[in-house]
C-alpha cells in the first residue's frame, strides 16, 4: 500500500508524539510516585521513631521497679497503635505480636540503635515493616512496627489511570487536530499536482487558484508563470510551424507556374517548326522565367542565412549609402518615367553590414518605383530623432489599405499580384527587408493610405552615441 506524503507525515508525527507522551507520563509519574512514597515513608518512620523513644523511656522506668511488667507495657503500647501494628520481643521472648503475616520473611533485625524498613504483601495489602533494635536496659529488645500503606498504592493506581486517560485524550485530540491541519495543508499541493498533470497532458490553460503568500503560494505562482510561458512557447511554435508550412506551400505554388511555362515552351520549341522570331520569343520567355527563379532562390537563401547568422556591425556612412542606392536605381527610375530624389545629409554613421543595408534600401526603393506610375516621385532621406536615426523612402504611388499593411512581410505576399508578376516580383522583397532590419536591431514601419502613397521608415538604434545630428537639405 502506497501512502501519500501527508499520510506519512501524519503517522510519523503521531508515532513520535506517542513515544514522547508515554515517556513523559512514565518519567514524570514515576518521579512523582517516588517522591510521594518517600514522603509517606518519612511520615511513618517519624511516627515509629516517636513510638520507639516513648517505649524505651517507659521500659527503662518499669525495668527499675517491676521488670515483670515489661510484657504488659508492650501490650499496652500495641493496643494504642490505632493505625499500625506492633511486635516487641527480647531475645527469644515475644512480649506482644499484632503484626499481619507477611508473604515473605522479614529482614534480620539490624544492629543496636539502627533500623531497617521494607514493604511486604500481606493478604493482598501493602504493609510497611520497620525493624529497630532498641538499646538497653533491658538488653536485646527488638521492636517491629507495621503500617498499612495500601491506601497510598490505591491512590497512586487511580492517579496512574488518570494519567493514562489524560494521555489518551491528548493523543486523540492531537490525532484529530493533526489530521485536520495536515489534510488542509496537503490540499493545495494536490491541486498543484493536478494542474501539473493537466499541463503534462497538454492542457496549457490549466491554472492554480486561491494561493496565499507562503511557500505553497509561491510554488503556485511559479507554476502559473511556467504554464503561461509554456502556453506562449507552444503558441509561438504553432505559429512558426504554420508559417513554415505556409512558406513551403507558397514556394511550391510559386515554382509551379514558371516551371510549367518553361517546360511548355521547351516542349513547344522541340516539337514545333518555329520561325526565328517565334523561337526568339519562346527562348526569351524561358530566360525571363529562369531569371525570376534564380532571383527567388537567391532571396530565400539570403533570408535563411540571416536567420542563422548575426550581421557584422561596422560604421556605415548614411549619405554614402543613400548615394549608392540613388545611383543604382536612378536609371531604372528614368526608364519608368519616375522622378527619384534624395535628401542631402551631413556625414553621419549607422552601425551595420553595408552589403545588407544596401540590399535593404535597394529593395524598399525598388518597391517604391514599382508602386508609381509615370510622373510619380520617390524620395530617399534620413533624419536624427533623439537617440535614433530614421532613414526613409517615400513614394507617391497608389498606396495600400490597412489589410494589405498587416500582410506586408509575409513570404510571397504581393499587394498587386498582376503588376508584381509582370515586373518579375516574387513577393520576397519586404520579407527580406524585415529580416535585415531585425539583424540590425532596427524597426521597419510602413505608413500608407490608398491613393496617398507610402512612407517606409527604418529606425536604427545601434548607432554610436555622440555622433553629430543629421542636417537634411532638400
Amino acid at each position: 500500500m502506497c501512502f501519500k506524503f501527508w499520510q506519512k507525515a501524519y503517522f510519523l508525527t503521531l508515532l513520535l508524539f506517542l513515544f514522547a507522551l508515554c515517556g513523559s507520563i512514565v518519567v514524570l509519574g514515576g518521579i512523582s510516585q517516588s517522591q510521594s512514597y518517600e514522603a509517606e515513608c518519612e511520615k511513618l518512620l517519624a511516627q515509629q521513631h516517636t513510638t520507639a523513644q516513648n517505649f524505651l523511656t517507659d521500659a527503662a522506668a518499669v525495668n527499675e521497679r517491676r521488670p515483670a511488667a515489661l510484657a504488659q507495657l508492650a501490650r499496652n503500647y500495641a493496643a494504642q497503635q490505632s493505625n499500625g501494628f506492633l511486635k516487641i520481643e527480647q531475645g527469644e521472648n515475644t512480649w506482644v505480636d499484632t503484626l499481619p503475616i507477611p508473604n515473605t520473611d522479614l529482614p534480620i533485625p539490624p544492629e543496636e540503635g539502627k533500623r531497617v524498613h521494607t514493604i511486604r504483601i500481606s493478604e493482598g495489602r501493602h504493609i510497611l515493616y520497620v525493624l529497630v533494635r532498641l538499646p538497653g536496659p533491658p538488653e536485646d529488645m527488638v521492636m517491629t512496627c507495621a503500617y498499612d500503606v495500601e491506601p497510598f498504592f490505591l491512590q497512586w493506581n487511580r492517579t496512574w489511570r488518570i494519567f493514562i486517560l489524560a494521555g489518551v485524550g491528548v493523543f486523540a485530540f492531537l490525532a484529530v487536530a493533526l489530521y485536520i491541519v495536515l489534510r488542509g495543508l496537503s490540499r493545495p499541493m494536490e491541486r498543484l499536482a493536478k494542474v501539473a498533470g493537466c499541463l503534462a497532458k497538454g492542457e496549457y490553460t490549466a491554472r492554480s487558484v486561491g494561493y496565499g503568500r507562503d511557500e505553497v503560494g509561491q510554488l503556485a505562482r511559479a507554476l502559473n508563470e511556467m504554464a503561461c510561458c509554456v502556453q506562449e512557447n507552444i503558441r509561438q511554435l504553432e505559429e512558426s510551424a504554420q508559417r513554415k508550412q505556409q512558406l513551403v506551400d507558397n514556394v511550391a505554388h510559386e515554382l509551379r507556374t514558371p516551371l510549367t511555362a518553361i517546360g511548355g515552351y521547351a516542349e513547344y520549341i522541340q516539337r514545333a517548326e518555329l520561325s526565328p522570331k517565334e523561337k526568339y520569343e519562346a527562348t526569351n520567355y524561358i530566360i525571363s522565367e529562369t531569371k525570376r527563379l534564380a532571383a527567388m532562390s537567391e532571396r530565400l537563401l539570403q533570408m535563411a542565412a540571416l536567420r542563422d547568422e548575426q550581421a557584422e556591425l561596422r560604421a556605415v556612412d548614411v549619405s554614402d549609402l543613400i548615394d549608392t542606392v540613388y545611383l543604382t536605381l536612378e536609371p531604372k527610375a528614368h526608364k519608368r518615367g519616375v522622378c527619384l530624389k534624395k535628401s542631402m545629409v551631413t556625414s553621419s554613421t549607422i552601425w551595420g553590414e553595408r552589403a545588407l543595408l544596401e540590399s535593404l534600401f535597394l529593395n524598399l526603393t525598388d518597391n517604391a518605383l514599382k508602386a508609381c506610375n509615370a510622373g510619380g516621385v520617390v524620395q530617399l532621406g534620413a533624419e536624427h530623432l533623439d537617440d535614433e536615426i530614421r532613414c526613409w523612402v517615400s513614394d507617391t504611388g497608389c498606396g495600400m489599405d490597412e489589410t494589405t499593411l498587416k500582410c506586408l512581410g509575409e513570404p510571397f505576399f504581393r499587394p498587386d499580384k498582376a503588376r508584381s508578376r509582370e515586373q518579375g516580383g516574387a513577393g520576397l522583397g519586404i520579407s527580406l527587408c524585415k529580416v535585415i532590419a531585425k539583424a540590425h536591431n532596427a524597426r521597419l514601419c510602413f505608413e500608407s493610405k490608398p491613393g496617398s502613397g507610402t512612407v517606409v521608415s527604418v529606425f536604427f538604434t545601434t548607432q554610436k552615441l555622440g555622433e553629430e545630428k543629421f542636417a537634411i537639405k532638400n
